[in-house]
């Protein structure tokens, strides 16, 4: 995973200041707002909606790749690796299995870290049914069950298999289950090292070299049987696959190659995702120019929520739907590594086709999220990872281990973002004065769209500003209509504003983006 962070580019930001409508009453000019935690920078810290607790003993200092819950919650299983791996193809075994006896316990003293096996190769996915525990490992799912009557799975078989994994960058993500079936992912082929360029006939663009077969690929596993197949391709780094409202799955993808901006993908299969496979060069090791994307030969599949690198997003991890009787029920959680966040995303189908709007949520973890779990005891688990600096981390942190315990407040924020026939429906958390709310110089709306390239990342295309030719606000002011006659498919829109509530609450995050693709008929 390239997890490169640059500066964030200064963006002009023009939106509600205060009592200014007035001695602008008629001026057209978008008014000026500071730059602040939650509009242009990270939020101040942990949700007001929850708390955080440490969810680990002391000397448990986990780097998480994967983490999956017992039915019965006694267990929580935790598979770690050291992410240092950047140009070094892996001979040797580098991920541990632990399984955490008593994880909901307030006392961390009285939890138990049962070490059960040291020779995984990078964990990244586990799902516990029933009573087996399934690991998604770099090259295969093995099935881990209870051998001795304890309720710790410490006997292990492979379960599936038979993908190649010989770059540093073969990952291999997951493991949300649906309807009888495992969900993974693999990531493709980055750059070289030196003596692999040696080898190469043909030509590599930016880090898009050849690949084996079903590299980029999703596969849909029997969780009976093991049986694989294979579903959707073009994909690069698909961190944090999960499900999401109404069962869809869920498929983060890493900005790159192919790849202008990060995004989330909803996979109903058969689609392309847009990544194609260099097949132009030929090396001793991928003959022939490797193995192309599957479906590539389909137009590409859209992202579903397109998330603007080192604005909301830099490296996308673990997608978790938010359960009923939490804050934003229905809604999705999405955490990113390299930003340390936990971001939030309200998705809505239109038409047969996924859309909608993220949202900054969370800071203040003690390492960049990668896995996310719910708990038992309805708290909400948080594990980190990193390697102390540059890629897989946030802020030179390296471990660990915590839980968001729901603390009964809530904050002044977008609820959601909604397309309607004719602009977008922008819901708040609470009422808000209504000349703050049709006052169209307290909008600032700016659109654009991706062109996808072999180069890694990309620019904005077709940037445009939206201008609202109408504004409806809502009888209870905590909703606005705005009309807007020139909305475009596949394009990124950043709405921000920043009125106060009718209690005088400033905003906990006043920019979104929001993804549009079709408006409801």
């Amino acid at each position: 995973m390239r997890l490169q962070m640059v500066l964030l580019s200064a963006l002009t930001s023009l939106a509600f200041v205060g009592q200014l409508a007035h001695a602008q009453a008629d001026s057209d000019k978008p008014r000026g707002i500071e730059r602040r935690p939650g509009h242009q920078q990270h939020v101040k810290g942990v949700h007001p909606g929850y708390t955080i607790e440490q969810a680990r003993p002391d000397d448990f200092e986990p780097q998480t790749g994967a983490m999956a819950f017992s039915p019965d919650g006694k267990f929580l299983a935790i598979g770690t690796f050291h992410p240092m791996n950047a140009h070094i193809d892996l001979d040797e075994p580098n991920g541990t299995l632990y399984i955490l006896e008593n994880p909901t316990a307030k006392d961390t003293g009285k939890m138990v870290v049962h070490k059960v096996d040291d020779q995984l190769f990078s964990p990244l996915g586990a799902c516990w049914l029933d009573d087996a525990l399934f690991v998604l490992e770099r090259n295969e799912i093995s099935k881990w069950t209870d051998g001795d009557g304890d309720g710790i799975p410490e006997k292990k078989e492979s379960f599936a298999s038979g993908w190649i994994s010989d770059n540093f960058h073969h990952f291999s993500f997951g493991l949300p289950h649906h309807d009888g079936y495992l969900y993974g992912a693999l990531s493709t082929t980055l750059h070289l090292t030196p003596e692999e360029r040696r080898s190469v006939k043909g030509k590599i663009i930016s880090h898009n070299s050849p690949n084996p077969e079903h590299r980029g690929c999703l596969m849909k596993v029997d969780a009976k049987t093991g049986e694989i197949e294979w579903i959707a391709g073009g994909l690069r780094t698909p961190n944090g696959v999960g499900t999401g409202p109404d069962g869809i799955v869920l498929i983060p993808d890493n900005q790159g190659d192919w790849k202008p901006a990060n995004m989330i993908y909803v996979a109903k299969g058969g689609e392309f995702f847009g990544k194609y496979n260099n097949t132009e060069a030929t090396t001793d090791f991928y003959p022939e120019g490797g193995v192309p994307s599957l479906f590539s030969e389909k137009e590409p599949t859209p992202p579903a929520i397109w998330l603007p690198q080192n604005e909301i997003a830099n490296s996308p991890s673990a997608t978790l739907l938010i359960p009923d009787g939490h804050l934003f029920a229905g809604q999705v959680l999405m955490a990113d590594v390299t930003q340390g966040a936990i971001h939030r995303v309200f998705m809505e189908e239109v038409d047969g086709t996924w859309q909608g709007a993220a949202f900054r949520h969370s800071m203040g973890l003690e390492a960049g999220p990668n896995r996310l779990a719910w708990g038992p005891d309805g708290c909400l688990y948080v594990a980190g990872i990193g390697q102390g600096s540059g890629n897989w981390g946030w802020s030179g942190k390296k471990f660990g281990l915590q839980r968001m315990r729901l603390s009964g407040e809530s904050a002044f924020e977008f609820e959601k973002i909604q397309a309607t026939k004719d602009g977008f429906r922008v819901s708040f958390t609470r009422p808000v004065p209504k000349d703050q709310l049709a006052d169209k110089r307290n909008w600032r709306i700016d659109g654009w769209t991706y062109v996808p390239r072999p180069q890694y990342g990309g620019p904005k295309s077709e940037q445009y500003q939206v201008r609202p030719s109408a504004i409806r606000v809502a009888e209870d002011r905590k909703s606005v209509e705005l009309v807007i006659k020139d909305l475009r498919p596949n394009f990124v829109y950043h709405i921000r504003t920043d009125p106060t509530s009718d209690k005088g609450e400033k905003m906990w995050s006043c920019e979104s983006w929001v993804t549009f693709h079709k408006a409801p008929k």
